[in-house]
């Protein structure tokens, strides 16, 4: 299969789950697909398994430089880009919000919510001259309340997802960049 040949794709959170399986799908459908995670091994890993063009980088999704500069090493490297997923994402602290600490709270938005604004942020100018896509993936959570008590840092984090995903569409589909965003609901992966 060879639907992605020619496409530039750039993968958050790609070394487990719905980023790995995201990723691995670009890779056999003949896309040049650059990792981004903080896991080097499994990134080496998926790497290795595939003899098409994968570029990895090693970088904390809430390492403002570290991230932005790895979008723009990436995208260098396949000669720009076309695909943007933004998949990083953690479960983060569930507990009660008295109990919840500030830096529980924080860890939780920046990973989520942050992260998704800087990778968009630093897509976009790489992808106004010829259009994009960017795919975020947030979570059924973001939309609904359920009877989970504990999850206050994690769902505002994928409802701010959504919201700013809605924003993003309305604003960048002036340069043909279109921005969707997925909620599935409970998937088994190794989130945190």
């Amino acid at each position: 299969m060879e639907g992605f040949k020619h496409k530039r794709v750039i993968v958050t959170g790609a070394a487990s789950g719905i980023g790995k399986a995201t990723a691995e799908q670009f890779i056999q459908q003949g896309a040049q697909v650059g990792l981004i995670d903080l896991h080097a091994d499994e990134l080496s890993q998926i790497k290795e398994s595939f003899s098409a063009q994968v570029y990895v980088e090693t970088v904390d999704v809430t390492d403002s430089q570290g991230l932005l500069s790895a979008i723009t090493k990436l995208a260098d490297a396949m000669g720009g880009l076309d695909i943007l997923h933004v998949n990083a994402g953690i479960n983060g602290t569930f507990t009660p919000i008295e109990a919840l600490t500030i830096d529980e709270w924080d860890q939780t938005i920046n990973t989520n919510l942050r992260s998704t604004f800087l990778s968009v942020k630093a897509a976009v100018p790489l992808m106004k001259a010829n259009g994009g896509s960017i795919v975020i993936t947030s979570s059924v959570n973001g939309n609904r309340v359920f009877s989970n008590f504990g999850a206050s840092a994690y769902s505002t984090s994928k409802a701010g997802q959504v919201a700013f995903a809605k924003m993003a569409a309305l604003e960048l589909s002036r340069y043909n960049i279109r921005v969707n965003v997925i909620c599935p609901g409970a998937i088994s992966t190794n989130i945190d």
